[in-house]
């Protein structure tokens, strides 16, 4: 119920500014100690879950991931543990074993690469962290931007051989999929894209989606069963041109261009031996006016209501009900309830 309320709430502008107000408490769970905003709580969270979270979270990383794409044209100063978490997402999600594991798989790069451009284009100032992290992990950046056909088939078989099973199966998880957003620009109206680019920018339910709500809601069972078997993913010319044509790589490409020659200038200058203090006051101070693509409009991607997010809020209203409603004395039996809905034609009275 959190993530859909998440998302509710990222598609507000208003919700994306005030994240940027400074995270002073200590909460008593297990997070990272940081010095940031609420912005920065809500990356850090929402990465412990998709990397510490149970195998049940997986159809809702697109929707975590849309909250932080929903929130980072507004993110003034993000911390460095929030910096450095978020290109570790991209490095897993860019790993081979990710990549591969369906053809859908590299839609969350797409989501991911959005979230860098905007800080990007319209928050670089104060944001010298994030820049450092991408200096750092320039390689997995690289290894995407010249990816071919002959190193995508090799890498799979690298990865997965002659296995029919698969630990993850991202078009099977493209299938599970039950919250729809919708695509709107900064002033809130409709932005038009075209089939292929909106097929990976929004969370279009599926048919398969229904099936699904049982495996998002149930408690307990199978944590282990993450195994999918079947034939596993092998890249091809036409799943190569469409990841090249989806991913927004030139942004980050200009910058690394030009930034991480001045970086090693730095460190050629003083032997290897830099602080990094110096390279992120470095950072802070320098300019990217000219050198970036002309800046994209913001797209905030808003929750759709559907039919299916309409059933599992009705699941979750009545199992509320039924909990709060057998203590101590229990008024229903647990075997004897069936939820059903009434539908009316027209012609009745």
């Amino acid at each position: 119920i959190c993530t859909f309320v998440l998302l509710k709430l990222s598609g507000e502008r208003s919700f994306g500014v005030n994240l940027n107000k400074p995270f002073l408490k200590r909460l008593p769970c297990d997070l990272p100690l940081f010095s940031g905003s609420h912005a920065d709580l809500v990356t850090i969270t929402l990465h412990k879950l998709i990397v510490n979270g149970a195998y049940k979270l997986v159809p809702l990383y697109s929707c975590f991931i849309t909250v932080i794409c929903n929130i980072s044209p507004y993110w003034r100063k993000m911390s460095l543990v929030a910096a450095v978490k978020l290109v570790n997402l991209f490095e897993l999600f860019s790993s081979p074993k990710f990549l591969y594991s369906g053809e859908n798989a590299h839609r969350h790069l797409a989501l991911l690469l959005e979230v860098f451009n905007n800080i990007i284009q319209y928050q670089f100032t104060g944001n010298q962290h994030m820049v450092y992290a991408i200096i750092r992990r320039k390689d997995s950046f690289g290894r995407l931007a010249s990816l071919t056909l002959p190193k995508a088939i090799a890498q799979c078989d690298k990865v997965y051989g002659d296995q029919t099973t698969t630990t993850y199966d991202a078009d099977a998880d493209a299938a599970k999929d039950i919250i729809s957003t919708t695509d709107v620009d900064g002033s809130g109206n409709p932005v038009g894209m075209s089939k292929k680019t909106s097929r990976y920018a929004s969370t279009d339910v599926t048919s398969a989606a229904s099936t699904a709500l049982s495996d998002v809601t149930s408690v307990g069972g199978d944590t282990n069963g993450s195994s999918v078997v079947g034939d596993h993913f092998v890249p091809t010319e036409e799943w190569l041109a469409e990841l090249k044509a989806t991913l927004p790589l030139e942004t980050v490409t200009r910058l690394l261009q030009h930034l991480v020659p001045v970086v090693d200038e730095m460190c050629a200058r003083k032997n290897g031996v830099v602080d990094e203090a110096e390279i992120l006051e470095m950072l802070q101070d320098v300019t990217m006016v000219g050198l970036l693509p002309v800046p994209h409009a913001i797209v905030i991607r808003k929750y759709q209501p559907n039919q299916y997010t309409a059933l599992w809020f009705t699941a979750f209203l009545w199992g509320v009900v039924f909990l709060r409603n057998q203590s101590p004395i229990p008024m229903f039996d647990g075997e004897a309830i069936e939820l059903f809905q009434v539908s009316v034609s027209q012609g009745d009275d």
